[in-house]
């Protein structure tokens, strides 16, 4: 899922988010050879050079994905009840954030 990664300095990047587990999130990045990694920390993303970051992601990227899992790469899945994080409990971008297409601290 693409999304915009907005640094505490002022300065932002488009990345696609490449995994998120408990309390890390990997994102790649144009340029970058390795995954950057995000980290929670008090309610707070932190890059990997301390950087304060938030997480944007595109309305029309979530509606388009919103669109197609369902019916082209989960067919099964259609109209099945929204499932939770893999490791059990809420997910963490989802306690974060109001909703899919708000910033996430």
């Amino acid at each position: 899922m693409i999304m915009v990664i907005r640094y505490s300095d002022g300065s932002y990047v488009e990345g696609v988010l490449h995994r998120l587990a408990g309390a890390t999130l990997r994102a790649a990045v144009p340029g970058i050879d390795d995954a950057v990694e995000y980290t929670l920390m008090q309610d707070k993303w932190i890059s990997e050079t301390g950087l304060a970051v938030t997480f944007e992601f595109p309305m029309e990227e979530a509606m388009d994905l919103c669109q197609i899992m369902p019916r082209q790469i989960m067919p099964g899945m259609a109209g099945q009840p929204e499932a939770g994080c893999a490791a059990g409990g809420d997910c963490v971008l989802r306690r974060t954030s109001r909703s899919c297409a708000s910033t996430v601290n």
